[in-house]
């Protein structure tokens, strides 16, 4: 080939890589990759690389074995574009959402201290509720009046992810986790108050990972996990609100529906310390979440939580749909009715409605 062909089509080849960027499915850009660097014009003998004693090291020929065991190294050893993170979901050739999130798989392990998505990361610049708790208070905290009156709009974000640990915990399938979830509350359009930020709560955890393999109600359990978590609002008196708990949860998908069931159990605190002794009996004793993958950037999740009492049986709903917009930027609406939407809202009933973006997904 001479030096301008060769050069034509090396820019074409660069052009079709830069083109495979821009695909947000994990499995169609690979194979995006694949075409590409396949018409990629060969040396007609292997380049020389110089090796740690100096001398030139051979490169394995294609098909070798030397050739193949590169190709199977593991995900967080590569550094091909497909081992770069990115959000995961594709469902092409039966795989599994859950074993994606999770790195349940070889194929989809990634190594070890690598941020991953988490829970949904969203703005919504737009939040309407049909009522807002202008004071504050549990059996333990005196009621608060704040310096002036609450908006019913405001804005409100998430930021969200987790981070692997410990891969193959003792030789064994499991992993830890480290997860961090953070929600904000601004009171954006509320100038009289000079737009202060309403709420923002902190939840740290660390999670056990085990995947499984059972058929259950026409459902495939994919995982197991145990964790412990804590959750407050990080405020002083009378507005101080927490609680830990350690959860179980269990994970089954049938193709695009996935079904997570998470009871936990709250640690107990001493009276004198406890900002919020009832918190169960309005946030919960278990959330369930049911997430379908109607196309491939079209999502919908329904969170909901339970007391497991009749009297009084408070909880919540909140629904998430998502909907494409570029790459991997989504449109995102989401509507929550119940108690505990925040902590300091924890037995505060209200109804909201946002609307804004999305960074990612669960799934």
């Amino acid at each position: 080939m001479t030096g301008a062909a060769s050069s034509a089509a090396y820019a074409q080849n660069s052009a079709d890589i830069e083109r495979c960027r821009g695909i947000p499915e994990a499995a169609a850009r690979l194979a995006c990759y694949d075409a590409a660097t396949a018409t990629q014009p060969r040396p007609s003998a292997p380049p020389e690389t110089v090796g740690a004693s100096g001398a030139p090291a051979a490169v394995p020929a294609a098909g070798s074995p030397a050739d193949d065991a590169s190709r199977a190294q593991p995900v967080s050893e590569r550094t091909e574009p497909g081992s770069q993170l990115v959000a995961t979901g594709t469902l092409e050739g039966g795989q599994s959402l859950i074993a994606q999130r999770w790195e349940l798989e070889d194929r989809y392990k990634a190594g070890t201290f690598r941020f991953t998505f988490y829970r949904p990361n969203f703005i919504l610049p737009i939040t309407w509720s049909d009522e807002v708790n202008q004071t504050p208070h549990s059996p333990t905290q005196p009621q608060f009046d704040p310096p002036g009156d609450l908006d019913k709009t405001e804005a409100e974000f998430q930021i969200s992810f987790k981070m692997k640990l410990w891969e193959d915990m003792f030789g064994s399938e499991s992993a830890l986790w480290m997860g961090y979830t953070q929600k904000s509350f601004w009171q954006v359009y509320n100038d009289e108050m000079s737009r202060p930020f309403r709420e923002t709560n902190y939840e740290p955890e660390l999670i056990w990972t085990l995947p499984t393999n059972y058929d259950i109600l026409g459902l495939s359990g994919r995982l197991f996990a145990l964790g412990v978590v804590h959750q407050s609002n990080g405020r002083s008196d009378p507005l101080s609100r927490s609680w830990n708990r350690i959860y179980g949860m269990v994970a089954l998908e049938r193709g695009p529906f996935v079904m997570q069931i998470k009871p936990w159990y709250r640690i107990s605190e001493d009276d004198h310390e406890d900002d919020n002794p009832d918190i169960e009996d309005y946030m919960g004793r278990a959330e369930f979440l049911l997430f379908y993958k109607w196309a491939p950037q079209i999502t919908t999740a329904l969170r909901l939580r339970t007391t497991f009492k009749s009297d009084p049986a408070w909880g919540s709903a909140q629904l998430d749909v998502r909907f494409p917009i570029t790459h991997d930027l989504r449109g995102y609406i989401q509507a929550f009715s119940g108690y505990g939407e925040s902590m300091i809202d924890y037995n505060f009933r209200k109804t909201s409605i946002g609307i804004g973006v999305s960074i990612g997904t669960w799934y």
